[in-house]
């Protein structure tokens, strides 16, 4: 799963991501709102999930994003 999410990140982002990456909003001028819609968007489509309106917000890195999608995983 996390290596998925890596691919989706580097393939939006146009960046190399790797597990130790540690990537934010704030750290990686790529991540935009324009992208970050893009970056939901495709994890969401990929796992079969959905975040809620208030979960949108929070996914602002890389790990909060690897912990939401598997805390929805395994829900």
């Amino acid at each position: 799963m996390q290596q998925k999410i890596n691919e989706i990140l580097s393939n939006i982002l146009e960046i190399e991501v790797r597990e130790d990456s540690y990537l934010t909003m704030e750290n990686c001028p790529q991540w935009t709102s324009l992208t970050h819609i893009d970056i939901v968007m495709s994890i969401e489509e990929e796992f079969g999930i959905a975040f809620d309106e208030r979960t949108l917000f929070k996914l602002t890195s890389q790990q909060m994003i690897i912990e939401k999608v598997a805390e929805l995983l395994n829900a």
